[in-house]
């Protein structure tokens, strides 16, 4: 018998060895088969897998529960998968599957279980004082549950590297992206080139930033020639540009 699993309408076939009432095979009787725990597990983790782009073993489902699971018409199966919210798909999840037999839908049941997701993280190899610039060689990508962990855990070391500690960070750590900030190119006091563009005019007059910034932020600058204060869109560590 094949089973077809249906993944938010995606359809993957599961091969079923006979009706011997194996672990994972439905039970017949008089007309109706039964649906084994083992083939809503499966389901259970190749939905998440497949939302989650990840393999098999990176996931590890526990505390798995099944709600509703009552014997159905004997027939061809078919699973359609769903989750009802837009919740993480980490922890504890819930899910709802329509079962169709001979694609006739003939029972809805929840799936419940403890989704443990293992995958790489940056990890510090020695502390950061707070504004230390974060380098490369003293990252490292470990393999960690990332289930209890915050969203915004990195994964790449580029998304870490050359940016400084917001503050101070301990050995070992596993970074995430509240505990970086993208240093300024622009400190008060730098000497810097406003540009004023429109149409085809174009300005340039010298100026001191008053303030620190990176680039894309506003910046309160002094027009030296005229002494006057005005803002500015940081471009580079040099340039800022008056906005129209």
């Amino acid at each position: 018998m094949i089973l077809m699993i249906g993944f938010l309408g995606i359809h993957l076939p599961v091969k079923v060895h006979g009706l011997n009432n194996k672990e994972g095979e439905p039970k017949i009787d008089k007309g109706h088969q039964s649906i084994p725990e083992a083939t809503f597990r499966e389901i259970f983790r190749d939905y998440v897998c497949k939302r989650l782009g990840k393999e098999k073993f990176d996931i590890i489902v526990s505390r798995f529960s099944i709600i509703g699971n009552n014997p159905v018409p004997e027939g061809k199966l078919g699973f359609q998968v769903f989750q009802k919210d837009e919740r993480r798909l980490a922890g504890y999840v819930r899910l709802s599957a329509v079962i169709n037999v001979n694609g006739i839908v003939r029972n809805t049941v929840k799936l419940n279980g403890w989704i443990d997701i293992f995958g790489p993280v940056v990890c510090t190899g020695r502390g950061f004082k707070k504004g230390e610039i974060i380098k490369e060689d003293v990252l490292c990508l470990e393999r960690r549950n990332t289930s209890r962990m915050s969203e915004d855990v990195l994964t790449d070391m580029n998304e870490a590297v050359g940016k400084r500690a917001k503050h101070t960070i301990k050995e070992e750590a596993c970074l995430k992206g509240w505990m970086l900030e993208r240093p300024p190119v622009l400190s008060r006091g730098d000497m810097v080139m406003i540009l004023a563009e429109s149409g085809s005019l174009k300005i340039t007059v010298p100026g001191r930033a008053l303030e620190k910034a990176q680039i894309g932020e506003l910046i309160k600058v002094e027009n030296i020639m005229s002494k006057k204060e005005i803002y500015a869109r940081v471009i580079d560590n040099s340039t800022v540009m008056v906005d129209f």
